[in-house]
């Protein structure tokens, strides 16, 4: 369930801002790049609050939620659902203001990365991989490449700066800096210049790397080698491969190189190898997520019931996780991992609502995994915006009551016989036009039934009038003899 509307309400004015320039290209990475992972929708979301900068303007005017939802044709709930995606990727920040009755938001777009820094990301480029296969992701790759220059077969003609350029004398740059143009020259701390920031969009905080460096050793990965650049590579990789702090020990300790430092593409190479063996040929996919924390009911507490132990069960295992477990460790079917798929990325399900759904059908249906049932079910919960697994767990039960409920109403009609099952599932049209003809019949029967008692009656007195006869002819015998 969402709970919009204790952060946002219809009168509630925003701003659109921007701290980077947006181009055309940027434009064309939303749509080939991004919308392939975020959805058409969060990708009209950013293009309508991009339209509300005006050409060179970096702030936009004041507007309420209300004349969003009008632009968009969403709910207030779609938007801030569409919003979290758009936060998520790094694509946009939001700051909320809080001033006596009312509530100001300020919306500040982010960048989309570059071609290649998306390309070159562990993160977006497997999964934008595993969403469109191994062709068009080739396709698009090629799309925002050139070819590369041999500069080996070319002499370099470049001037330097200092070669055209001369630079100011001490006297002249001190003049200067005491002057206007020193003062001008000055940044204004309340002020922030236009640039393209060269760093990833969006953040982990799942990730416990202080456990991952106290599980390494000293002598094999030495306390440099881990530097700022390796801490961000693993984050992404464990993400991605799901990876847990003490096997991504392992990993790292076998990417050092030679010269005790962290090789970047021996390490990637590594992490797939693991993902292989744990998990099959298949590329990762969004199914390998948990239940988001700020959708979980059992974060901060310690389960007393069956029920929420059960509930935190679902809450920290992933859809893949499930299966896995279901199966005794066995390795999830390219069919099973598909649908897990689908439930997050098609139907939006969260993955601990996904994970109650495939335990209902799987126990339902003898370990059985029927993707039109799968599919039905999750189309019903996201259209009932289902987003805790105890709400999903409910209508799991429900589910199954209204099932058994058929099931005994079925009993009952078998054993009143079979006419009237039937009788009972024919459209109305149909049961009248059957009850006229039963009327009919029994109308002929009843014809037929008084006819033949007459023609018993004629028969009776027939048999009647000839034994009399017979009798009389008797005595007339007997007084002739006599």
């Amino acid at each position: 369930m969402s709970w919009h509307w204790r952060e946002l309400l219809p009168v509630d004015r925003y701003t659109v801002r921007t701290s980077d320039y947006l181009t055309d290209m940027d434009q064309k990475v939303m749509v080939l790049l991004y919308q392939p992972l975020i959805g058409t929708v969060a990708n009209g979301l950013y293009t309508t609050l991009w339209a509300h900068l005006e050409r060179d303007q970096w702030v936009s005017s004041e507007q309420t939620h209300r004349q969003l939802m009008l632009m968009t044709e969403l709910s207030l709930g779609e938007i801030f659902e569409q919003r979290k995606k758009l936060e998520g990727i790094g694509l946009l920040k939001s700051y909320k203001q809080k001033a006596d009755s009312e509530s100001r938001y300020l919306y500040e777009l982010q960048p989309p990365m570059t071609p290649k820094q998306f390309f070159e990301n562990d993160v977006l480029s497997v999964y934008l991989f595993n969403r469109l296969g191994k062709t068009q992701f080739r396709e698009l790759r090629n799309r925002f490449s050139v070819d590369a220059v041999p500069t080996s077969e070319y002499t370099e003609l470049t001037y330097s700066f200092d070669e055209v350029y001369t630079s100011l004398h001490h006297s002249e740059m001190v003049s200067n800096l005491r002057s206007e143009t020193g003062e001008a020259l000055a940044n204004h701390t309340n002020k922030t210049i236009l640039s393209r920031h060269d760093k990833q969009g969006f953040s982990f905080e799942d990730f416990d790397m202080e456990l991952m460096k106290n599980a390494l050793s000293s002598f094999v990965v030495p306390e440099q080698a881990i530097t700022k650049v390796v801490e961000e590579t693993i984050i992404r990789l464990a993400f991605v491969y799901c990876v847990d702090p003490l096997e991504m020990s392992k990993i790292v300790s076998q990417a050092v190189g030679p010269d005790e430092r962290v090789d970047l593409e021996l390490l990637r190479k590594k992490a797939q190898d693991w993902y292989r063996l744990e998990y099959g040929s298949n590329p990762p996919g969004l199914g390998l997520r948990t239940q988001p924390m700020n959708e979980r009911t059992m974060n901060q507490k310690e389960p007393t019931t069956d029920e929420e132990k059960t509930i935190l069960f679902y809450e920290e295992t992933s859809p893949l996780r499930l299966l896995e477990l279901r199966s005794e460790g066995a390795q999830v079917a390219p069919a099973d991992a598909k649908i897990v798929e689908g439930l997050i990325l098609d139907y939006q399900l969260l993955p601990g609502v996904a994970n109650v759904l495939l335990d209902y059908v799987l126990y339902q249906y003898d370990m059985k995994l029927s993707k039109p049932l799968v599919h039905k079910i999750a189309g019903h919960w996201s259209r009932k915006k289902v987003k805790l697994v105890q709400e999903a767990m409910q209508l799991a039960k429900q589910e199954k009551q209204s099932k058994a409920e058929a099931a005994d109403s079925y009993s009952t009609q078998k054993q009143q016989g079979k006419r009237n099952r039937k009788k009972d599932k024919l459209p109305k049209w149909l049961l009248e036009e059957k009850q006229s003809q039963e009327q009919a019949k029994a109308e002929t029967a009843s014809a037929s039934e008084t006819k033949s008692n007459q023609q018993n009656d004629t028969e009776q007195q027939s048999k009647q009038s000839f034994e009399s006869m017979l009798e009389e002819l008797k005595r007339s015998k007997q007084q002739k003899g006599g």
